[in-house]
């Protein structure tokens, strides 16, 4: 966001802030219905909305309500059946072992969040800190191990309802790959958004492989992993430039 602001793109970064138990009910489509879409009819005429992994999914359904000048999906999950079969059951073993504490809790803590990635991909969990483990302490490679790790694990719980959504429509059920997932009334699909899309996904992908993604005519196909692609040292000459090209060739889409 910063590197774009210096490039002249004017910027703004929609964070959903403190997540509390007051906040339990809330979903995606809430936070589409009652948070997003609000800001956006706000603002004067049609914007670019970017949305990265499920914040793909919260920009697309908002995208079929309005209408945009263009739509970046990031590392955005759509056939939620495109993950092996065992690795949803576990998930969903998983999440049946947390639910009834985060349902008395009203959230779901990024612990559980984590547990859930790791069961995704358990060997590259266990590649990623051997290799963190061959590095001198205190390599420039090492202090950005630790300040990604610190980042990734430091997030808002979600709401729990968010949760339930995540771990049972989604992995489990597929509702968004089956074409079941109705925001206010719309059915959210590829042929909804209001404006043109590119999808920016990863060949390496462990949080959300190739295979899962909404595969949209126009896609990019990075190597980088799921928080590579964004943040990695390689993202400044990849992905920044090919969203920044991309935003600006649509300065005029509307």
């Amino acid at each position: 966001m910063g590197w774009l602001e210096e490039q002249g793109v004017r910027c703004a970064l929609l964070d959903w802030g403190p997540i509390t138990p007051e906040d339990r009910a809330d979903t995606l489509d809430s936070f589409v219905m009652h948070r997003l879409l609000p800001l956006l009819q706000a603002v004067d005429g049609p914007v670019h909305l970017v949305g990265y992994c499920l914040g793909g999914l919260i920009a697309w359904a908002a995208a079929c309500h309005l209408p945009v000048r263009s739509l970046s999906l990031i590392a955005t999950p759509w056939h939620f059946s495109g993950y092996p079969a065992a690795r949803r059951e576990e998930l969903t073993r998983m999440w049946q072992h947390h639910r009834s504490s985060c349902e008395a809790m009203g959230l779901v803590p990024m612990e559980v969040m984590q547990h859930g990635f790791w069961t995704l991909s358990p060997d590259k969990l266990m590649e990623k800190y051997l290799k963190f483990g061959a590095m001198p302490p205190d390599s420039a490679s090492a202090q950005r191990f630790v300040a990604v790790e610190d980042w990734a694990n430091g997030g808002e719980p979600l709401p729990f309802a968010l949760g339930e959504q995540l771990f049972e429509q989604l992995y489990r059920d597929d509702i968004t790959g089956k074409g079941q997932w109705t925001v206010g009334d719309i059915a959210i699909a590829p042929g909804a958004i209001r404006g043109p899309v590119m999808e920016f996904a990863s060949a390496s992908d462990a949080i959300v492989p190739l295979a899962c993604s909404p595969d949209m005519p126009g896609r990019e196909v990075m190597a980088s992993g799921h928080v590579g692609m964004v943040i990695g040292g390689s993202a400044p000459r990849t992905l920044w430039p090919m969203l920044k090209r991309w935003i600006l060739s649509h300065e005029g889409s509307i």
